[in-house]
């Protein structure tokens, strides 16, 4: 299935400029005139959403914000008055998010984050307990963000910035909600976290280094449950 990525905007130029984008092929562009027109549409598959800032109602904005309660959407503000090269490193950034390539060199091993938790980057799924649980996107970003960061602590401007990087108006609670979820899926007591753990005062952290980590074969993880 395609991931969709939502452009709202009425004006020639902005949809001139994503027509002739070259997109990778498991994208696809969906164009809107209003926000509101788009709302049925944005789910779990939708990497993103384009608005013109140059033309963003309070209406805009009041939406937004509900979908932003519901969804992890990133969300960018273009303009027709902006340089086109900058809009495109920004897009660039954020399909790479969506590529099946993305953490390829990972793609055929899986790594124990404790004895009974697996974690499958080909899959980008979680398996605790002999429980399949899938990774959204963004929580998948983040896991591989803490993996490549190591024994080292992550701040929340960190984390934003290398996570969310193109989304602007990524706030320091919606890195609470994801790493509330993220352990959901990767510990045993949510509560009481043992994996991914909080360095108070600093921010977060895998405790898997150097004793947990342990790379297995996709097959011996079918095989351990």
């Amino acid at each position: 299935m395609k991931q969709k990525f939502m452009v709202i905007s009425s004006f020639r130029k902005i949809k001139h400029f994503f027509e002739t984008l070259n997109t990778p092929e498991n994208i696809r562009i969906m164009f809107y005139d209003s926000l509101y027109q788009a709302i049925p549409e944005i789910d779990e598959q939708c990497i993103g959403v384009a608005l013109n800032q140059d033309h963003v109602t309070l209406e805009d904005l009041s939406y937004w914000h509900s979908i932003k309660e519901k969804f992890t959407v990133p969300f960018i503000f273009l303009s027709y008055h902006s340089d086109d090269q900058r809009q495109l490193d920004l897009l660039k950034q954020l399909f790479s998010m969506a590529s099946p390539e993305y953490g390829m060199e990972r793609e055929q091993q899986a790594i124990s984050l404790s004895p009974n938790v697996i974690f499958d980057p080909a899959g980008k799924v979680i398996w605790k307990q002999g429980h399949e649980h899938t990774l959204t996107m963004m929580e998948f970003r983040l896991l591989m963000y803490l993996l490549t960061a190591k024994e080292c602590a992550s701040t929340i401007d960190h984390i934003i910035d290398r996570v969310w990087g193109v989304d602007a108006f990524t706030t320091s609670n919606t890195v609470y909600v994801h790493i509330r979820k993220l352990r959901e899926k990767i510990e045993d007591d949510p509560s009481h976290p043992k994996i991914l753990v909080t360095c108070h005062g600093i921010g977060y952290k895998l405790n898997i280094f150097p004793k947990n980590l342990e790379v297995v074969s996709c097959e011996e993880t079918t095989a351990l449950y």
